[in-house]
């Protein structure tokens, strides 16, 4: 079986759009885990209404890294070998999560773009393909010479043998910001190094964020302040400097290598209670 998980928390109708996707992906015996975070907008009863999805609620809502581990745990116990974890405001190729299970890293991530173009498949513009593109394919292949060392957390694929070797996600960064940076540190020091690959996803980035009320807004930001100060706690370097790349042996961020920044999880929940 292949688990794609999906934290959400509101925002309905991009959980449908996303959500769709997923049941397009070509893979085959896809099953997917939503882990529904106490959302207010009719995203449980939509979620309860849908018969091929296996729906875990949690009230009060929980942070990023305790909705990954536990959805993970499922997954892991039901026999999976791998997941596919993704936020909820993404559209995917069908192709995403084949390519990624076919590339083989132990910690694999597609990478995020705003361009729905760039997700849509290739037409054949009124005259038929060159011999060299038999079998017509409708999506580009991604290009081995274009993986980097940057991990994209809102769409990756990750490894049970990777999950049992570097351990859970840190449940002491709360709400969102920060887990991911700290799980890529521990990989690197586990001697795995996760990188993305030439495979676009749509991602409508931040817009839980805006989408989110003003005083949840206050509380992620606070919150977020926190998580940048335990990181520093427990690494000796701010996440995002020039000392944290170097901790990870890269040479900058994604944007100084002529690439896009990959994301951070946009997923809005408050503070586990």
């Amino acid at each position: 079986m292949n688990y794609i998980i999906c934290p959400v928390r509101n925002n309905l109708e991009l959980t449908k759009k996303a959500v769709r996707t997923f049941r397009a992906q070509d893979i085959g015996d896809v099953e997917i885990v939503v882990v529904n975070n106490d959302s207010t907008d009719g995203t449980m009863q939509w979620l309860d209404g849908q018969d091929d999805l296996i729906v875990i609620h949690f009230t009060p809502p929980m942070s990023v890294a305790f909705s990954w581990n536990r959805a993970l745990e499922f997954v892991f116990k039901e026999g999976a070998k791998y997941a596919l974890v993704v936020n909820n405001d993404v559209e995917l190729r069908p192709d995403t999560y084949r390519l990624l299970v076919e590339d083989g890293g132990e910690f694999v991530t597609a990478v995020g773009v705003r361009d729905k173009k760039k997700i849509e498949p290739r037409a054949w513009e009124n005259k038929p393909p060159d011999i060299q593109d038999y079998p017509f394919q409708p999506y580009p292949k991604p290009d081995p010479k274009a993986k980097r060392p940057h991990p994209d957390f809102s769409c990756f694929l990750i490894r049970k043998s990777l999950y049992e070797k570097v351990g859970p996600f840190d449940e002491n960064f709360k709400i969102a910001f920060c887990e991911d940076g700290d799980y890529d540190l521990r990989m690197y020091t586990a001697g795995v190094r996760a990188y993305c690959i030439d495979l676009p996803y749509l991602h409508h980035g931040s817009m839980t964020v805006k989408n989110a009320e003003v005083e949840e807004v206050r509380r992620i930001q606070a919150q977020a302040e926190k998580n940048r100060e335990y990181f520093y706690k427990k690494h000796g370097v701010h996440m995002g400097s020039e000392a944290y790349y170097k901790r990870l042996d890269k040479a900058g961020p994604p944007s100084s290598q002529g690439g896009t920044v990959g994301a951070r999880p946009t997923l809005i929940l408050t503070e586990r209670t």
